[in-house]
């Protein structure tokens, strides 16, 4: 009879970059890999090994030996290579939830050139475990997920349960508690050997829910094991009763699935460091490639894409490869290890090398898809020169617009579309030769002067499209006396912005008249930790604003705009240790800009850190004014409800947890504290860390700068024990220097939904852009205001507008920005170009979903679940196509 099934799972989990750099860890990849291959065709009775979830392993090898590639796709077919379904290994916190969905694609893509693609989602080293990771990999049909880090038998014993996403779709989980290593050890010393069994069956036996126990044989860079079948041949005459198979993930789950008849549910997000690290600070570490990786998402997610969407629906080409190519270098950087920042200096360098690669690619494509869009507009050119906004945004807004024109007189009105005058505001006058603008070839460029003029107004358009303004030279135009500064003091309709005399904010709401205190307060105190969590000294010293002295100046005062200047000089120690703090100081400049906008209840900040110290940490400090236990953060396709205070905070010692637990989150574009009355929402442009401060009355703190001398460090205060990572200089992750930050918030009545917060930072994060012509074709087809596609409900975000994977179509993703039902939702899309609409999944594969009809120019969906996802695919009116072409080729 037997009693137990113990699958053994060969594999290895591969660190594309860490404590080396990719070229250095691929320089043993091809040596692993020459040998796997050997050993898979020479062994027989080898029958799978897994290739850690990601393709990207393949790429990396085939570049090097692009001639062992049938061999490999021969492997694969054969199920002795087991690979997918990731492109690279995630973090699932810090990037963008689209991110993750376009790591999936890659995955597949690279994959099913192969063969068949494992339809698991492995994940063995994330640093936690976001909550829509089951509607992201449902959305893929993929049905299982297979983790180690961020649960705790505190959340459930056994190691099998499903996991819900918020939107209510399920998947079938295992968690790893022993890690994915439980047998990396076995050998052909079979007294070990059966030590190793011994111990997994004494761990894994009751909490497992069948007969069924995974044993993960592999680790980090590790080769594979030989020996193994041999081994396994071995314990099986040992062992009565047992049976101990050379498995895969797929065979393992299968089993279970056959075996059980009962199975908990769990929701939510797995961040507790109890059993296995999660490093639940680790959001802060090298700001300066979060915010890299900030700019390089929202350059291909909220522009590129949308544009040359829009041009392709034009009939233009689609740059697919160029895009793709410029996607890869992001999500290159995704990888677990390499987007905490948790590496060496040398690698950290590459990462901000592709991030400048992906950005070089994105705005060459966008300049050019711009100058494709214009030739084809019907410009009033009666009215002036054009100056062309886009919204890639697909709701109705009004915001502001930050535009650079080039006229030859500074005299000069801003006029709609219709001939209306446009209040706008002038921010800087300079003179410029265009000629030097220009590459000489054989002779000189003639010079020819222009007034490079940067202007702010405020605009509105009715969803993703754009809308033309003209420049009519050679008129007078008069600025409004209404100005929106005084001395220390900024007001619009919305809001009254008192500085105080220690540079902190005093803000009324108008609409509610409630009055918040004490924001954009800044602390800075010691750091003892590593790149892998913040810990303090044994003895800190905590410096703030609170009894600064800054100097403060009305810098820019306007119709349009106005901003206060608010620079403080902080004398701060210039190190940090494990003890202390050091005796030396050395001065620090925080200088903190406030802008407040005619029209808008938001109020930005930009804050300029000139960092002279070492190891240290600075944060702005926001006073809630509320009282409540739990907030908002937006996480990926919506938002999650998080406590302002963890019990666990006060036993995580005593109970010897690996870390400190304590409400340090990760977080997307806000956070939101409100009560049934009102609430203050902070936004953010690639912050990804806050925590929440003192419990039910929240201070929130946005950590703005961390900077750390190691990578690991031993026996920290709020990690004790061995050290994370090796212990390596990275002076580097000191980031001294200047350092800018942007962020924003919003005081609204009413809760997140009541105060639209969602679809505000959405607006926040991806501002109008501008662009200005020269010379313009006159005989284009489109009118000078054109708009391809409306959500008419403020709820629902749109996360994609791209060209399908097949060509064939334009992908539209929305989301449900909050954590409530919501119903009749309304969409528009141009028909004239668009006759088939589809509901697709996450692989863009054709599904049914009654809720989605669709009439004329109209969509409507009965209704949306909490931060539930919908993807729309748009084909092409091919009665249209030809018009088009015969149109676009002028």
């Amino acid at each position: 009879m037997i009693i137990l099934i113990l699958h053994v799972v060969a594999h290895t989990h591969w660190d594309r970059e860490w404590h080396k750099t990719f070229q250095e860890y691929r320089v043993k990849l091809i040596r692993f890999f020459d040998d796997l291959i050997e050993l898979l065709y020479n062994d027989e009775n080898f029958t799978s090994f897994m290739l850690d979830g990601q393709t990207i392993i393949l790429e990396d090898y085939l570049e090097i030996k692009p001639y062992m590639k049938e061999k490999i796709k021969d492997l694969i077919k054969k199920g002795k290579l087991v690979i997918g379904p990731w492109y690279v290994q995630p973090d699932e916190f810090i990037p963008s939830g689209e991110s993750l969905i376009r790591n999936l694609i890659l995955g597949e893509k690279i994959g099913s050139e192969f063969g068949k693609v494992m339809n698991v989602g492995y994940l063995p080293d994330s640093f936690g475990q976001a909550a829509q990771i089951p509607q992201i990999l449902k959305g893929f049909e993929i049905d299982y997920a297979v983790f180690w880090r961020g649960l705790t038998e505190y959340d459930i014993y056994k190691t099998e349960f499903l996991w819900q996403a918020p939107d209510k779709s399920k998947i079938f989980a295992v968690h790893l508690p022993l890690g994915y290593g439980n047998a990396r050890n076995l050998s052909n010393n079979l007294i070990e050997s059966i030590k190793i069994i011994d111990e997994n069956i004494d761990k894994l036996k009751d909490r497992a829910t069948t007969s069924n126990l995974l044993l993960m044989s592999g680790f980090d860079q590790s080769m594979a094991n030989h020996d193994l079948t041999l081994i396994i041949e071995e314990l099986n005459k040992y062992y009565k009763g047992i049976t101990i198979k050379l498995s895969s993930l797929i065979e393992y789950i299968e089993c279970v699935r056959k075996e059980i008849s009962k199975i908990e549910t769990l929701e939510g997000e797995f961040r507790k460091g109890k059993n296995m690290r999660v490093h639940v600070s680790i959001d802060a570490t090298r700001m300066d490639i979060k915010k890299d990786n900030f700019t390089s998402q929202i350059l291909y997610e909220k522009y590129l894409e949308r544009i040359c969407s829009l041009t392709y629906t034009l009939n233009n080409e689609y740059e697919k490869d160029l895009i793709q190519k410029g996607w890869k270098y992001i999500i290159q950087n995704h990888a677990h290890d390499s987007i905490c920042c948790v590496c060496t200096d040398d690698t950290h360098e590459e990462m901000k090398l592709r991030y400048k690669y992906a950005q070089q690619i994105g705005n060459c494509i966008i300049n050019e898809n711009i100058n494709f869009i214009v030739k084809n507009i019907r410009f009033k050119t009666e009215l002036g020169k054009p100056l062309l906004v886009l919204n890639s945004t697909t709701n109705s807004r009004k915001d502001i617009v930050n535009a650079v024109i080039y006229v030859e007189n500074e005299n000069f009105v801003l006029l709609d579309q219709y001939g209306k005058f446009v209040p706008y505001q002038i921010e800087e006058i300079k003179e410029i030769n265009m000629a030097d603008k220009i590459i000489e070839i054989g002779y000189k460029n003639p010079d020819k002067y222009y007034k490079e003029v940067k202007i702010a107004f405020i605009a509105e358009l009715d969803g993703f499209g754009f809308k033309t303004y003209y420049i009519k030279e050679y008129r007078s135009h008069f600025e409004s006396k209404n100005l929106i500064g005084s001395k220390n003091v900024l007001e619009n309709e919305f809001l009254k912005i008192t500085v105080k005399a220690n540079g902190s904010l005093e803000v009324k709401d108008k609409r509610t008249n409630k009055i918040y205190d004490n924001l954009n307060v800044f602390e800075e105190s010691g750091n003892a930790g590593d790149e892998y969590d913040y810990s303090p000294p044994k003895e800190d010293l905590v410096i703030t604003t609170y009894n600064s002295n800054p100097k403060i100046d009305l810098i820019e005062n306007g119709p349009i705009k106005a901003t206060i200047r608010i620079k403080h000089i902080l004398n701060l120690p210039i190190d940090t240790d494990a003890k202390c703090r050091s005796k030396e100081e050395a001065d620090s400049i925080i200088e903190n800009h406030v802008t407040l906008y005619r029209d808008l209840d938001r109020i930005e900040f930009k804050t300029i850190i000139d960092n002279k110290v070492k190891n240290h940490r600075i944060r702005a400090l926001f006073e809630s004014n509320v009282n409540a236990e739990k907030h908002i953060a937006q996480q990926h396709f919506g938002v999650i409800e998080r406590k302002n205070y963890l019990k666990e905070v006060e036993i995580w010692d005593k109970e010897k947890w690996e870390e400190k637990y304590y409400p340090i989150y990760p977080q997307q574009y806000f956070i939101d504290v409100s009560d049934d009355f009102c609430g203050l929402a902070i936004l953010n442009k690639g912050l990804p860390q806050y925590e929440i401060l003192n419990n039910n009355k929240p201070v929130i703190a946005l950590t703005l700068l961390y900077g750390t001398d190691y990578m690991g460090k031993s026996d920290l205060i709020y990690r004790p024990g061995r050290r994370s990572g090796l212990h390596i200089k990275t002076n580097d992750s000191l980031l001294l220097g200047t350092f800018e930050t942007e962020y924003a918030i919003i005081p609204h009545g009413g809760d997140y939904i009541t105060g639209v917060v969602a679809l505000k930072a959405e607006n926040y994060v991806t501002p109008f852009k501008a662009f200005c012509f020269e010379n313009i074709n006159n005989n284009g087809f489109i009118e000078d205001e054109f708009y391809l596609f409306k959500t008419k409900d403020n709820f629902v975000i749109t996360s994609a507008i791209k060209v399908s994977e097949d060509g064939e179509g334009v992908i539209w993703r929305l989301y449900n920005s909050t954590n409530k039902r919501i119903e009749n939702v309304n969409l528009h899309f141009n028909n004239l170009f668009y006759n088939i609409v589809q509901v697709v999944n996450l692989r863009e594969h054709e599904i049914f979903d009654n809720r989605v009809k669709i009439e004329g120019s109209k969509i409507n969906i009965d209704y949306l679940n909490s931060n539930e996802i919908v993807t729309l695919k748009f084909i092409i009116n091919k009665n249209n196509k030809q018009i088009l072409e015969e149109k676009t080729n002028v």
